[in-house]
């Protein structure tokens, strides 16, 4: 038993050692790549720990220590374990406001907004003037489009805290979510006000600046972003994005670089690489890039399709064909990508399957005549005039609906070719 209690206090010393936070913010938290020895000792620590819970559930000690090393996990991102970790904690000692916050911030992190809701909830029915919760599960509502629950929670931390710069934040990301470009940026601006070292207040008028072309001013706000904390994975991908937009693909990739080089679980950003890559006709590196995309989130449907698409353009029609084959598996209502396979299939001169992609692409996109376009030139391939001809017709009527003038156009002479 002796031994047990040690190994609580050993723990306690590796986590004064790693400066365990009191407090995680959302922009702080990032992935280690390389674990230095102190990182490698709790961790050791921690499997020791495992193996004895059972024996210390009855130590005073153990909620606050898991709690601890709990969020050690959130702060490098690797919510799953952040969360079963609060979860025992939390299971035996349920006051702990500080540890309903950071699993509720967790949950929020991962995409998991009502879980995140739940949590929050808890931790303000232990303390209601909790601005960080109130805060929090202002986002978390925003993130389920419950508009008026996110200014509700957020009017209430200002009223309890009117400088409160998390709160100011809060309405500015609220605005920017609901297309209030003047809201946004007046908020942003009064987060600075109250907090001129507010990193999120810069990031958030970068995204407003790029949504608006604005990249001077972009930059700007990037590079005061990144003073503050030069290896921010977001901020070096926003850069990347002003770069983009602004057609210098090949100086977007040193910033996509920095950003994947630090944040290497984020598929968004691996896409964004991909992107760049593709645009400079560097299409092997383009592949990777999604490939990495897939391999930080396998069920990340987008990566799949870019992925075919590149090796299409690398005249690869089988690979691709087994990427458009994954991203149906995984979304199989998805239009656009029955779309592509259709024409793989097509290229492939394999009529039969072509056309019942396009179909399944036309039944979940009916007012695209993009899908009926190819299907009546299979049809036709096929030998079936008259069903041909009916889908000429009806693609005509849909592009010109559409403002396509041209295409319906050559639609309906198309169809009429074949009443000759």
């Amino acid at each position: 038993m002796v031994e047990r209690e040690d190994l609580l206090t050993r723990i306690a010393t590796s986590l004064d050692r790693l400066g365990a936070p009191e407090e995680v913010v959302p922009e702080r938290i990032r992935p280690v790549s390389i674990q230095t020895k102190d990182r490698k000792d709790l961790s050791d620590l921690e499997k020791e720990l495992q193996k004895a819970l059972d024996a210390l559930k009855s130590n005073d000690q153990l909620p606050s220590i898991l709690s601890r090393v709990a969020t050690i996990h959130l702060r490098e991102s690797s919510y799953p374990r952040a969360i079963m970790l609060y979860d025992i904690s939390l299971g035996l000692d349920s006051n702990q406001t500080g540890s309903w916050i950071h699993m509720g911030l967790a949950y929020l992190m991962a995409g998991e907004a009502k879980d995140a809701i739940t949590c929050l909830e808890t931790a303000l029915s232990i303390d209601s003037d909790n601005v960080r919760a109130l805060v929090y599960i202002a986002l978390a509502h925003l993130e389920l489009g419950e508009s008026e629950e996110c200014q509700k929670n957020l009017e209430k931390a200002l009223k309890i805290q009117p400088n409160l710069d998390r709160a100011m934040l809060g309405k500015g990301v609220f605005f920017s979510k609901t297309g209030n470009y003047q809201g946004a940026e007046t908020w942003f601006k009064k987060t600075l006000k109250a907090n001129p070292n507010c990193m999120p207040a810069f990031m958030g008028l970068a995204t407003l600046y790029l949504e608006a072309n604005q990249y001077d001013k972009a930059i700007e706000a990037l590079d005061k972003a990144l003073w503050m904390d030069g290896e921010n994975p977001n901020a070096l991908g926003t850069l990347g994005e002003v770069f983009y937009a602004r057609g210098e693909y090949g100086r977007s990739l040193l910033y996509y670089d920095k950003a994947v080089g630090i944040k290497f679980n984020d598929p968004g950003l691996w896409i964004k690489k991909g992107d760049a890559h593709k645009m400079l006709k560097s299409y092997k590196e383009s592949a990777d890039a999604y490939q990495k995309a897939i391999n930080a989130d396998p069920e990340y449907t987008s990566a799949w399709v870019k992925c075919g698409t590149v090796y299409l353009l690398m005249n690869d029609n089988g690979t691709a064909l087994e990427f458009f084959n994954t991203a149906l598996a995984l979304d199989p209502n998805n239009g656009e990508v029955a779309h592509q396979r259709g024409l793989v299939y097509f290229t492939m001169e394999r009529y039969e399957e072509a056309l019942n992609d396009f179909d399944l692409a036309f039944s979940v996109e009916p007012s695209d005549g993009n899908h009926l376009y190819y299907r009546a030139i299979i049809l036709e391939k096929m030998g079936k005039i008259a069903g041909a001809r009916r889908t000429w017709e009806v693609a005509s009527g849909l592009f010109r609906q559409d403002g396509k003038d041209t295409k319906a156009a050559e639609c309906a002479a198309r169809g009429k070719r074949l009443h000759i």
